[in-house]
């Protein structure tokens, strides 16, 4: 009998270790915060496709902010600031430009790609944002001239 409560004893202080440990181990990893892609990728979707202004302000810098909250829509800031509007919209970071990403740790430039409908046709459209870190976010804080100027 008190050999099995010894192996009960035993069994309990390995699970109690156990658990203790995947607490810690879970406990110590860091939040993996967004990349500057995934962070404007999100902001034009929150604008185009879930046309929800308050979520896109979330991942603006103080001063672009301002500009964005001058603006009384989404769909404002849409024609007004970028001077594009879609019925729907795909949204995508270029390629090109994530070796500039990964050298500057604090800011740089990204171009993103639009390919959406109005009224049934399909348009393709570039924009160029300067991105900025504060702290460990990226943040969407200036419109760039459009890389192909019509």
């Amino acid at each position: 009998m008190a050999n099995k409560m010894f192996h009960m004893e035993l069994i309990k202080k390995c699970l109690i270790v156990f658990f203790i440990s995947i607490l810690v181990s879970g406990c110590s990893q860091e939040k993996q915060e967004p990349s500057a892609d995934e962070v404007a990728v999100a902001f034009f979707d929150a604008i185009y496709n879930q046309k929800d202004i308050n979520q896109a302000l979330l991942l603006c810098s103080e001063r672009f902010a301002k500009k964005v909250k001058q603006q009384r829509s989404a769909s404002q800031v849409a024609r007004r600031l970028f001077n594009m509007s879609f019925d729907s919209v795909q949204i995508d970071a270029a390629l090109g430009d994530k070796k500039l990403r990964e050298e500057f740790n604090q800011q740089g430039s990204l171009t993103i790609l639009f390919t959406g409908l109005r009224q049934e046709k399909v348009y393709k459209d570039l924009k160029k944002i300067k991105m900025i870190k504060q702290g460990n976010t990226w943040l969407i804080d200036e419109i760039l001239a459009d890389p192909m100027p019509v």
